[in-house]
């Protein structure tokens, strides 16, 4: 019996040896596969890459290790290379943290394998040609940020995200995504949903109202519909950008919240009054209403000093400061 729990101690340190060694192995793997770039020159067996001292080195790469060497994350940037993606990454197991931030010349797919890496909690492919559908996640309590902006990726959002508990932070924006944006996209407190410059159809989950956002972004794609549930004094809203879509909702009884700091509601269909609350809203200091079809007297006083007469342009008929005053008298006969 002492012996079988001997070879079962020796067995367990040795595996935890060849996994660090494993991953030197999957690091030079994913050197070749970029086609052994000079800023990687370094990348040799033996290489202490969890304690890499060249400076000069992470303006192109970083990796950081656990305690037992294995990787824990890993990321490239600004690499001047026409590569696919280097799938070899994904056989980094203990991969929490991956950030591949402009690489222009990474084209093709993102694999379906990244969705097995069981620890990711930060996805971050920004500014490259990769192309395709993106990949669908089910149920991976760690991963708490995507972002996937500044790509060519096509196709749906995958309803998958929702089985996500602890995403708090997606950003899709610039891509050429079509379809409907799937309902609990984000969870946990103030969330961020970052999905302007597709090509995005159809309306708004109800459900979002039932949100505090932090950041909710859907400018520049194809919306249609009332948004107006996205307001409200008892939410925390830092920025809501809908401008560009073809909503259409009465304005007049919106109440704005106070931590609402850029708002963005240009080129829709939006009809009533500016509200209230539009004065009243102590961190306002972004604001585009224009192209919409509001009317009415703006309010007045509070914050509306802040505000150029372009915020309001190109409405049915606004009136009052900054644009000019309100019509005290029906036009006398003949005009």
């Amino acid at each position: 019996m002492s012996i079988t729990f001997f070879l079962l101690f020796l067995l367990c340190c040795t595996s935890s040896v060849l996994s660090a060694r494993d991953d030197e192995t999957v690091l030079l793997k994913i050197k070749k596969q970029l086609g052994d770039p000079d800023v990687l020159q370094s990348w040799i067996m033996g290489f202490d890459f969890c304690n890499a001292s060249d400076n000069a080195a992470k303006n192109y790469w970083y990796i950081t290790c656990t305690s037992t060497g294995r990787v824990l994350s890993f990321a490239l940037q600004n690499l001047d290379i026409t590569v696919p993606f280097p799938d070899a990454i994904c056989e980094l197991t203990e991969l929490e943290d991956l950030v591949l931030y402009h690489n222009p010349g990474f084209y093709g797919p993102i694999p379906s394998c990244i969705t097995q890496l069981a620890n990711l909690s930060q996805l971050d492919i920004v500014g490259t040609s990769l192309s395709g559908s993106i990949p669908s996640f089910y149920n991976h309590a760690n991963l708490k940020l995507i972002m996937l902006s500044h790509n060519q990726l096509s196709g749906t959002i995958p309803s998958s995200f929702s089985t996500l508990p602890n995403l708090n932070f997606l950003d899709l924006s610039s891509n050429y995504l079509t379809g409907t944006i799937p309902p609990e996209l984000v969870h946990t407190s103030y969330p961020s949903l970052v999905l302007s410059n597709n090509n995005l159809t159809g309306e708004l989950p109800k459900c979002y109202g039932w949100v505090n956002f932090d950041i909710f972004d859907v400018g520049n794609n194809q919306l249609s519909g009332d948004a107006s549930f996205l307001f409200g004094k008892q939410k925390n809203a830092f920025k809501i950008v809908l401008a560009n879509n073809g909503f259409d909702f009465d304005l007049s009884y919106v109440e704005l919240q106070d931590n609402l700091n850029w708002l963005d509601l240009s080129h829709n269909k939006i009809y009533g009054k500016v509200p209230d609350s539009f004065a009243t809203v102590p961190s306002l200091w972004n604001a585009d209403l224009s192209f919409n079809r509001l009317c009415g007297e703006l309010p007045q006083g509070g914050i509306m000093w802040r505000f150029s007469a372009a915020v309001f342009a190109d409405n049915t008929c606004l009136c009052g400061y900054p644009l000019p005053p309100c019509s005290t008298s029906a036009p006398a006969p003949g005009f």
